[in-house]
């Protein structure tokens, strides 16, 4: 973390030497190079402060008040309040969760209602301790603390415990108050394809879910969750209500592990981060593996498990270990054994943005070695009228992602229909350690959940970090 003093003097500095920059060109009206001088030096003006940061185990996701309260949820089950006002920090709440045989299990995801402020209602999204099933459910908050007795579950599905990973779990709202919900393809992990199509071998089949229309699994799903705790299909989802051997529920599909979802306000685009495969290079068994940074425009297919990235991954026959068929991604088809849904699948979409291990010509700041790819916010001013410290024009409409192995936060600029433009690090002086979720707050201050670097256990680093951009000083300029 960026020491807060250190900052202040750096700041102090930086707007000297810009100044000084604006006396020597005034005379010349040079004022986009003193613009260039600005952004280069707006780094100086961050000011980050930790919230949370003892005795966090395993933290996966949070969110934020207009009262500056947090909600935070660790994957063993706990969920944890800070208050603001004494800066405490304190468990309201248990759930039993399964943690065992896909070790990524536990409570996944949570999200607060639109209207939290009016009916106190949480989302959570977890494992059944004793079924081997995924559950969606809502629970009261009442007096900040969750009500044991509360809970109406939405939806459940399938959820095998046979082996690691990929459990998705991030939740979103657009406009409408339609609930977004990332689940993984909870499918053992390999170096390139997941198409084990063996007898007693489904857990390590990505047709399964990923590919599978009528599977919950890997996909993006967008509900309405109703009053009486039950939910509706809104409008506009991949498959219509009344399609044979499809879940309407579906958004979007071929997924290994979408993580971290969040809607554009003004576009209404969905985002995320996407992990790939674990290759690093090319074999004989296909290509090395790629992560995905992704934007959907509307709802689709994206892949998995035989696209990712700039590959096509063959089928596997996995008694003589030999790659075979590659699927067409004009008109793909599931034809495992493990389907249970369509076989004739929806033409691919393709990645917004993707990388390796290796350095991307595109956009170098991304750097190199490996992935694990972390959805953000997309910032807008207008979704934060209150801020005390709104962010400069220079950051609207610009995507933030994370790299949770490359300890980096980025970028992405968009021109007006969307399209990627450039990708750039934001304060290269922090390293955030495994940045694992992230978002803007009603106060307009950017939040970044740190897990630590070690899986499945409890890490000394790990911490929620507020950053404010200080705008003290700018009409110096």
């Amino acid at each position: 973390m960026v020491n807060s003093l250190n900052q202040k003097i750096r700041k102090v500095i930086g707007c000297c030497m810009l100044i000084n920059l604006f006396i020597s060109l005034q005379a010349n009206d040079s004022f986009d190079i003193i613009k260039e001088a600005y952004l280069h030096n707006d780094h100086l003006r961050f000011e980050s402060t930790v919230l949370i940061q003892d005795n966090l185990d395993e933290p996966l996701a949070f969110e934020v008040l207009d009262d500056g309260r947090v909600f935070l949820i660790e994957r063993k089950g706990t969920i944890k309040l800070y208050q603001p006002t004494d800066a405490s920090v304190r468990t309201i709440g248990f759930l039993e969760v399964n943690t065992s045989g896909n070790e990524e299990q536990g409570l996944v995801g949570m999200t607060l209602d639109p209207d939290f402020r009016e009916n106190g209602w949480m989302y959570l999204y977890y494992f059944h301790p004793n079924q081997a099933k995924a559950i969606i459910s809502r629970w009261d908050i009442l007096d900040d603390t969750l009500m044991a007795d509360s809970e109406k579950i939405l939806l459940g599905f399938p959820a095998q415990r046979e082996t690691c990973c990929h459990t998705g779990g991030g939740m979103t709202w657009d406009k409408d108050d339609n609930l977004y919900i990332a689940t993984g393809n909870n499918t053992g992990i390999n170096e390139t394809s997941h198409t084990d199509e063996r007898p007693g071998r489904s857990s390590w089949d990505g047709q399964r879910g990923a590919s599978n229309t009528d599977s919950l699994e890997g996909k993006i799903l967008r509900i309405y969750p109703e009053p009486n705790g039950s939910y509706s299909i809104p409008h506009g989802n991949l498959f219509p209500l009344t399609t044979p051997l499809t879940r309407p529920e579906i958004y979007t599909m071929g997924h290994l592990n979408a993580w971290r979802v969040s809607i554009d306000s003004a576009t209404g685009y969905l985002y995320w981060g996407e992990t790939g495969p674990d290759g690093s290079e090319d074999s004989k068994l296909g290509p090395k593996g790629f992560d995905e940074f992704n934007q959907a425009r509307g709802p689709g297919f994206f892949g998995w498990p035989y696209f990712m990235g700039d590959a096509a991954y063959p089928l596997m026959d996995y008694e003589t270990n030999t790659p075979g068929e590659i699927k067409n991604p004009k008109s793909p088809t599931n034809l495992s054994p493990n389907n249970t849904g369509m076989t004739e699948l929806p033409p691919v979409s393709p990645s917004f943005i993707n990388y390796s291990h290796d350095q991307n010509e595109r956009f170098p700041s991304l750097g190199t070695g490996e992935r694990s790819a972390t959805g953000g916010p997309v910032y807008r001013r207008a979704d934060h009228p209150k801020a005390m410290h709104p962010w400069p024009d220079y950051f609207e409409g610009k995507w933030f992602v994370a790299e949770f192995s490359r300890k980096a936060i980025f970028m992405i600029a968009m021109d007006n229909e969307g399209n990627a433009q450039s990708l750039e690090r934001f304060l290269p002086d922090y390293h955030p350690s495994g940045p694992i979720d992230m978002k803007f707050a009603p106060d307009g201050n950017l939040y970044v959940l740190e897990h630590g670097e070690g899986r499945f256990k409890s890490n000394s680093e790990a911490k929620l970090v507020r950053i404010i951009y200080d705008d003290n000083g700018h009409s110096k300029l």
